[in-house]
């Protein structure tokens, strides 16, 4: 299988081989901002070579527990933003919500998004145990464990800790299983 991809005016032959997505991923992450291009290093060790690369994204599909991982270039001066959470991964899970459900995870945090059509909720942030918290206090509120300000504070809290040199099951992976259909 070969495909195409026009990056910068070039075009790039990709074939099904990881090596040559990840020299090209590589080469292309190399001129991003820190955040992402640290971001991009972290996933491809962690994932291998992502299955499309382009000037401004790299994404794989089904790696680990995600439907669908993005991290993206973001230029500056948005990446000089010291201290501030970018979103430059964006991770997808498998999780049916009513639409009550998903106007209800907007009191929790922007960052989280659901489309119905593709029955995902999906998180923004600067690293992926972020998306793993998030993704696992949200669905502590659909489920009525917590209230949006609860995990707001949860979530606050758990990145002071982290920072401290502490962590959580819930910064480690999805504390429930992808696929889930409509919660109570």
């Amino acid at each position: 299988m070969t495909r195409h991809l026009l990056l910068a005016g070039a075009v790039a032959l990709l074939t099904a081989a990881g090596p040559d997505r990840t020299e090209l991923a590589e080469r292309v992450s190399a001129g991003w901002a820190d955040k992402p291009r640290l971001a991009a290093r972290a996933l491809m060790s962690r994932y291998g070579a992502p299955d499309e690369v382009g000037a401004h994204r790299l994404i794989w599909h089904a790696n680990g527990p995600w439907k669908r991982t993005i991290v993206r270039n973001v230029p500056w001066p948005y990446s000089d933003a010291a201290g501030e959470e970018l979103g430059v991964i964006e991770q997808s899970v498998a999780y049916d919500l009513t639409p009550e459900q998903a106007a209800g995870l907007a009191a929790f945090s922007r960052r989280l998004a659901f489309d119905p059509s593709r029955m995902e909720m999906t998180s923004r942030a600067d690293r992926e145990e972020l998306n793993y918290l998030r993704l696992n206090l949200a669905d502590d509120v659909l489920r009525g464990r917590i209230t949006a300000a609860e995990a707001q504070d949860s979530y606050a809290r758990t990145v002071e800790l982290e920072a401290a040199g502490k962590t959580t099951r819930y910064l480690r992976g999805l504390t429930f299983g992808p696929g889930r259909v409509k919660t109570p």
